[in-house]
């Protein structure tokens, strides 16, 4: 086994999990995960992963950065504050503990304006001067089926904000494959900035998409941003801030409807060595959330 030690913070996120998993695969690194539950990443332990108990406090994270080589950043879903403050003591804490290597996962719309405050906390990494590898993704194929499986399944039809415009989306097990690429051979993907896309299509298309993998039409309804604003505040139970949820999202879709984000990027593809999966193969994976 190789003497190096990654850390994925947020372990049990989408990405985080399935970075885990790729990575335990790999079986020569030591895996350290974080996590404010580790009893939710006992799979992980019993595969052979050290389990680490992070909350957002400096000393916690300095502890949990220990000997570790590589990082990856993911924020979870804070008010922005609260994210704010958590970036910037893992920066802290990572040259506290001389990381060698930060992923910080990012998004493609740090140029255009957007609700996130990622361009800012790519700077703290920049700062930070310790050598980074930025990755903005696009919208993930899953948010398909998080956000619309249930419309679907009761009415046959999903509703945005996007219009006709065309926008990329990519495999969160995509994202996933870059990051355990990076991380694992640091020298070649050092001081880059990657966008990962997968595929571009309408909204239109994804309710071809659907239509195709679940059996029955479904139907693309789209709304205001006014309207879909006020269906995404009472839909969205469950978020901290319904409001900054519902925010977000129109926002995204007045960028997907302005064809901001239409231009498929090679990178994942050349990172990768191999075809980006596509949605409707996500879809065919999740075919069961559309169904009664």
């Amino acid at each position: 086994m190789s003497n190096k030690v990654f850390f994925v913070t947020n372990a049990s996120s989408k990405t985080g999990s399935l970075i885990a998993k790729l990575l335990l695969e790999v079986g020569k690194y030591t895996i350290r995960l974080g996590t404010r539950n580790p009893s939710k990443l006992s799979k992980f332990h019993a595969q052979g992963a050290e389990i680490v108990h992070v909350d957002h406090t400096l000393q916690s994270i300095i502890e949990a950065f220990k000997n570790v080589d590589g990082i990856y950043i993911v924020l979870p879903a804070l008010i922005q504050n609260a994210e704010h403050v958590l970036i910037e003591n893992y920066i802290k804490a990572a040259k506290e503990t001389n990381v060698k290597h930060i992923v910080y996962l990012s998004a493609m719309d740090v140029d255009v304006k957007s609700y996130h405050r990622h361009k800012e906390y790519e700077q703290m990494v920049f700062d930070s001067e310790i050598p980074y590898t930025i990755l903005r993704p696009t919208w993930f194929h899953e948010n398909v089926v998080n956000y619309h499986a249930t419309s679907v399944k009761k009415e046959g039809v999903f509703r945005t904000s996007a219009g006709d415009g065309v926008y990329t989306s990519v495999a969160i097990a995509d994202i996933a494959a870059v990051v355990v690429e990076v991380l694992t051979n640091p020298k070649q993907h050092v001081g880059k900035i990657y966008t990962l896309t997968g595929e571009a299509l309408s909204e239109k298309q994804v309710a071809q998409n659907l239509s195709k993998v679940i059996g029955k039409e479904v139907k693309h309804v789209n709304l205001t941003p006014e309207e879909h604003t006020t269906l995404l505040k009472q839909t969205s139970v469950g978020w901290k801030s319904p409001e900054e949820f519902a925010n977000a999202l129109v926002l995204l879709d007045k960028n997907k409807r302005d064809n901001l984000f239409n231009v498929v990027d090679p990178t994942l593809e050349q990172v990768l060595g191999r075809k980006a999966i596509s949605l409707e193969e996500v879809l065919v994976m999740n075919a069961s959330a559309f169904k009664d």
